[in-house]
């Protein structure tokens, strides 16, 4: 298939910085004076041009400065645009943009390595790595009155890591920490304060510690960094202090009192008299980063409490926003409570054009397109996304507004990723991102990670043996490989043709077990035998690679070039990990490399990520092709930064450290400049940054406002107000009386000031159109926030009755969205009751179908309409005189509903679930314990080494969830205690497969109808059925002898048993469909079978049965079922024909055989009956059934 050529796409074109006003070079001349500056300005007054100017002409002038950012992704920002500016002959080419922790990781690096007797270099701790060795330190303490759940949590270790970071940026310590847990009725700073201990350790030399690598945060690495510069002659340093000479920081608001304490230090003159100079720039207005340690504050503290002496001054004239916008904003920030000064609220709009910005559209185009503030009320959320969407697309299309030209913001990370992926199928092309991954939960990530791990625990096989099972297989079906389940079973299926192969797996079978028939040992011999063929042939790249050529241009030929690819990437590992000595480490990257190269999955990635997306299946297919590329970039660049953190440690600890990882990282890989798209970000992403069109989504009560108080387990705002002298007197943390209510008070106020700050930094990006949306149904009311920009604003929200005001319902402004929106008109149109506006209505639409049919786009044409063409096949799924297969799950889901059980065969299930893969592993386990008779601590201990690949999350409902895993296999041991205790013997995973003739007349009058014309076309007088499958347990009663004159020879009984990890008992669980089928199947081959019954792992039994299980039916009793079908036996119960009670009475006394028999009929088509019942609830596909509301789609 031809393919488009690639087009790299061209740098990006960077701003220029507009020219300095009034204000701005007063600013500019102040710094030239040497002086240290606090500048304070509102949203839009050019804080960060400015900033930027600040460092370009200090660089030009040959001075050495550099631009501080609070948090990283405003200075990869901030980094991109400076780049451009000292590019453009505004200094030497090299970026001078940082966070303060990048620059006090110099600082504390250069004053440890450039010793004379060095130091190894610090590494800083954040996110992932953090919390893992918090986990660590968490655990070694007591934590009373706290269940060991809780302190065991994701969420606790949040609430501490910012308790930590609190205490160090405010300077206490841990006997501080502890008083004042005792005298504000805090109890939990008690332990929190040894923890304290131990973390404020991090960085500081000692002589038993010397060799070791010092980790940190950044609160402490920028207090080390202090300590270094205050020791620096006493250390020793060879080399002079990298103190910059000129230190601007923008929205100094963010940041945190251990960054004003860098700066001080910084601003302090050393020996030879050199010291940095200072700028600083902000707002507290739009502090976004409060939660994590931003203290606005700090603007005002820059002029005379913190050593820095600042002079103040004030940007006052504001370049960004409509008129309307901007009193909306003014509006909101004189709400907020004053931080030292209220004066730099006061700024004046500037004139339409010199506020004027790029667009992209000429402005003679433009004229009409939308200014100011709008609102929509959606009737559900929904038609929030989709009113979003629909103006994104309308000011894209109608006014031609560049996507980068436009954003939406949400209040959280979480409502960003889920916006986001709504926002994509509706058509609208997002701006591309990169967001935190959590690298063991991403597929093309984790396939790596898993076959690397089977690499070193040497499962790989080597020197004539084949690898594990288990780790062939998921190699297989990994993306590296790409290989379905269905794809293997079709090569096992080949491999058992294979003579070759089957002689060779067939002589090394084992002989079967007694009281196993041979028929099912012939069946076993052959699975066995693809299974070890299969690994044999991904254990040899020159097998693998013959078998590929001998099926070249056969339907298979695809699937054997994979497991070529699988035996390469084997090959490849086993080499890289035989080349290293054994007590050598072995390099984590080598070994990435290794697998990844062999894989060949870059080129075949890259392919599909190019491909034009001509339609919605390919763009999400190129989607996910570009996200697995970027996740495994990452993952490779990780294993660098890892690498060089941890010289000369094994592959094996890196790999354990991406295990016990619960919280994503963020990506440092480098990515290319993509095309352009909505960006869709928090406030806290979009400071320094404006669009024509901003969105504000997601306002709506309880949620912008969020008023919940941060960190209340550990009170981490109470250590903050203490600190900073803002409590009043008697105030403690508990609840009761007076102090304590007023404690709660002050903090949800400060919680209200943090969320109206986020809102006003998301209000004043938008220099044209501002549209804030939200959702009014029964679950959800506009937002307090919404309310008050609309009385500014002058937005009705409500009617004269306080109803709101809903914006009608919208579809989406896409080619597919009209299609459905004009076929829904088309089909309104000519039904019977349709008015005439309707009619009129429907018979334009058929027009504009006629016409977008003709020029072939998808669904436009009602011949391509579901529902509206006939039948593709009338023919039966099985033709007539063969015998009908079912297994005797088949037969509880035909049962249940024909339709369902054919549309899930046919591709209509869903991935396995969380209770799938539980159950899946039970099984497994269930197996292992009866083969090597596992029981009490070996069988939990069997589980426990499993329990681990359920990937169930480290939190509390994690830990819930795992033990009650637990619970199933102290259940399932308890059984199998008993069944020994009663000498029961049982085949696990027992293969059955018996061919049943049941015959016409034992069944009821209704099914009879139904099979009689299928059967006597065929020239039968019985249903002729093959039952095959699977039995968990087939359990032999070795204390029973028969006695009776049908089994002479004394036969063992035999019960079937089948084990669920579900609760629910099945109603009428005596005539279960799946032990029944197993029954009947037993007793065509001779054995005499006593009972069945489901042995229900899930189900907490009842204390008053004694019983560590519950089995249902109890006691394994089944309703009787007549199994032995001679005619001769039993001619005085044929009902004579119209005798229809009589036929009755014989199908309910075999009621088993009727069950078998009308699933048969059920399933083997053409036509397959749709039923109703409790099975509906949780169907998948609903949308295809004609019986549901969602799957009539057309009108007959």
């Amino acid at each position: 298939m031809s393919q488009d050529p690639v087009h790299l796409l061209p740098p990006p074109e960077a701003p220029e910085l507009p020219a300095a006003d009034a204000d701005g070079q007063r600013v500019l001349d102040r710094v030239a004076d040497g002086s240290n500056v606090v500048v304070l300005g509102a949203p839009g007054t050019g804080k960060t041009s400015l900033a930027l100017r600040l460092l370009a002409e200090a660089v030009a002038g040959g001075r050495d400065a550099v631009l501080l950012a609070p948090t990283r992704t405003r200075a990869d920002w901030l980094r991109g645009r400076a780049a451009h500016l000292l590019r453009e002959g505004h200094g030497d080419g090299v970026v001078r943009v940082r966070t303060p922790a990048a620059l006090a990781l110099t600082i504390l690096t250069t004053s440890l390595t450039r010793r004379p007797d060095p130091l190894p270099p610090p590494v800083l701790l954040a996110g992932a790595e953090e919390d893992s060795v918090l986990a660590s330190m968490v655990s070694a303490i007591s934590w009373p009155g706290l269940p060991v759940e809780a302190t065991g949590s994701r969420a606790f270790r949040s609430e501490l890591r910012n308790l930590l970071a609190r205490a160090g940026e405010l300077g206490v310590t841990a006997d501080e920490l502890a008083d004042l847990g005792r005298r504000l009725n805090v109890p939990i700073w008690g332990p929190a304060a040894q923890l304290l201990r131990t973390w404020d350790a991090q960085g500081r030399t000692s002589a038993e510690r010397r060799a070791q690598t010092r980790k940190m945060d950044t609160a402490r690495l920028q207090d080390r960094a202090v300590e270094a510069l205050g020791s620096w002659d006493s250390d020793a340093v060879t080399v002079p202090r990298p103190v910059p000479d000129l230190i601007i920081v923008d929205d100094y608001q963010d940041c945190t009192a251990a960054t004003a304490r860098l700066l001080t230090a910084l601003a302090a003159p050393d020996p030879d008299g050199h010291r940095a100079q200072i700028a600083v720039l902000g707002d507290p207005d739009v502090a976004v980063e409060t939660f994590r340690g931003g203290t606005p504050s700090l603007l005002v503290a820059a002029e005379d409490h913190t050593g820095l002496g600042a002079s103040r001054l004030r940007l006052t004239t504001r370049y960004r926003g409509e008129p309307a916008i901007a009193a909306v904003v003014a509006d909101q920030s004189a709400r907020v409570p004053v931080t030292g000064t209220a004066a730099h609220r006061q700024a004046s709009l500037a004139s339409r054009t010199s506020a004027s910005r790029g667009s992209g559209a000429p402005d003679a185009d433009r004229v009409t397109a939308p200014t100011g503030v709008e609102a929509i009320l959606a009737s559900s959320a929904w038609q929030e996304r989709a009113h979003v969407a629909r103006a994104l697309r309308l000011e894209h299309v109608h006014h031609g507004t560049a996507w980068s030209q436009m954003a939406v913001i949400v209040r959280s990370a979480a409502d960003a990723e889920s916006l986001a992926r709504d926002l994509r199928r509706r058509g609208v092309p997002l701006a591309s991102r990169t967001p935190a991954v959590l690298l063991r939960a991403e597929p093309a990530a984790a396939a790596l990670l898993d076959i690397v791990r089977a690499a070193i625990r040497d499962q790989l096989g080597g020197c004539g043996e084949p690898p594990q099972r288990e780790a062939a297989i998921n190699l297989l079906t990994s993306p590296l490989v790409g290989l379905t389940t269905m794809d293997l079973r079709r090569l096992r299926r080949r491999l058992r043709q294979d003579p070759e192969a089957a002689v060779a797996t067939v002589s090394g079978a084992e002989p079967s077990e007694p009281g196993v028939s041979i028929e099912a040992t012939t069946r076993t011999a052959p699975r066995t035998g693809a299974d070890v063929a299969l690994l044999s042939l991904v254990a040899d790249t020159d097998q693998a690679s013959a078998f590929a050529r001998s099926l070249d241009g056969e339907p298979l030929g695809a699937q054997a070039d994979r497991l070529l690819i699988a035996a390469r990437i084997i090959e490849a590992l086993r080499a890289a990990v035989g080349g290293v000595p054994a007590d050598t480490p072995r390099d984590v990257e080598a070994l990435l490399w290794a697998a990844w190269h062999a894989s060949d999955r870059a080129e075949a990635w890259r392919a599909v990520a190019l491909q034009p997306s001509g339609s919605s299946v390919r763009s999400l297919l190129s989607e996910a092709a570009e996200h697995d590329l970027d996740v495994v970039t990452t993952l490779f660049k990780r294993a660098e930064v890892w690498a060089e953190r941890h010289p000369g440690q094994d592959a094996s600890t890196f790999l354990s450290e991406l295990d016990a990882e619960v919280l994503p990282s963020d990506s440092v890989a480098p990515q290319g400049r993509r095309p352009e798209g909505v960006a869709v970000m928090t406030p806290a992403r979009c400071a320094g940054q404006e669009w024509e069109l901003v969105v504000v989504t997601g306002l709506e009560r309880d949620r912008w406002p969020d008023l919940r108080l941060r960190d209340s387990l550990t009170r981490t705002g109470l250590l903050v107000d203490a600190v900073t002298d803002r409590l009043t007197a008697g105030v403690t943390a508990s609840g009761d009386g007076a102090g304590g209510s007023g404690a709660v008070a002050a903090a949800r106020a400060q919680v209200r000031a943090d969320e109206r700050r986020m809102l006003i930094m998301a209000l004043s990006r938008a220099t044209r159109r501002l549209l804030l949306t939200a959702t009014a149904d029964a679950e959800h009311a506009p937002s307090p926030f919404l309310t008050e920009i609309a009385q500014s604003a002058g937005i009705a929200l409500t009617d004269a009755d306080g109803a709101p005001l809903l914006s009608p319902d919208t579809g989406d402004l896409t080619l597919r969205g009209l299609v459905g929106e004009l076929r829904r008109a088309a089909v309104a149109g000519n039904l019977e009751t349709a008015t005439a506006e309707e009619r009129r209505r429907g018979q334009v639409a058929v027009e504009l179908l006629a016409d977008l049919a003709r020029q072939d786009v998808p669904g436009a044409d009602p011949a391509t309409w579901i529902g509206a063409a006939g039948p593709t096949s009338t023919s039966p799924l099985v033709a007539k005189g063969e015998r009908i297969r079912v297994s005797p799950s088949d037969v509880e889901g035909l049962a249940a509903c024909p339709l369902k059980w054919f549309l899930s065969r046919n591709g209509g299930s869903v991935p396995a679930s969380d209770a799938q893969a539980l159950g899946s592993l039970t099984h497994e386990i269930a197996e292992r314990a009866e083969k090597e008779h596992l029981r009490g601590p070996a069988l939990k201990a069997a589980f426990e080494e499993r329990l681990g690949g359920l990937g169930y999350p480290d939190t509390w409902l994690g830990g819930l969830a795992s033990d009650r895993a637990r619970a199933m296999i102290e259940r399932l041991d308890a059984y199998l205690s008993d069944c020994d205790a009663l000498s029961i013997r049982a085949d696990v995973e027992q293969p059955v497969r018996a061919d049943v003739d049941i015959p016409v007349r034992l069944l009821s009058p209704e099914l009879r109808d139904r099979a009689g014309a299928r059967i006597r076309a065929a020239g039968l007088d019985a249903v002729p059925v093959t039952i095959s499958g699977r039995i968990d347990r087939l359990e032999h009663l070795g204390g029973y002898e028969q006695q009776d004159e049908d089994h002479p020879g004394g036969n063992n009984g035999v019960r079937v048993m089948d084990l669920k990890t579900g609760q629910r008992v099945p109603k009428d669980v005596q005539r279960h469909p799946q032990l029944a089928a197993y029954r009947l199947a037993l007793a065509s081959h001779g054995h005499h079978v006593l009972g069945g019954a489901l042995v229900l792992l899930g189900k907490e039994p009842s204390k008053r049965s004694g019983d560590g299980y519950v089995l249902a039916p109890p006691g394994a009793a089944l309703d009787p079922s007549p199994a032995a079908l001679e005619p001769a036996d039993r001619s005085g119960d044929e009902p004579s024909d119209g005798d229809v009670s009589t036929a009755a009475e014989v199908s309910e006394d075999y009621w088993a055989e009727d069950l078998v028999a009308g699933a048969a009929v059920a399933g083997s088509g053409p036509l397959l009956q749709a039923r109703t019942g409790e099975h509906c609830r949780t169907c998948m596909v609903k949308d295809s059934c004609p019986v549901q509301v969602e799957g009539r789609r057309v009108v007959s």
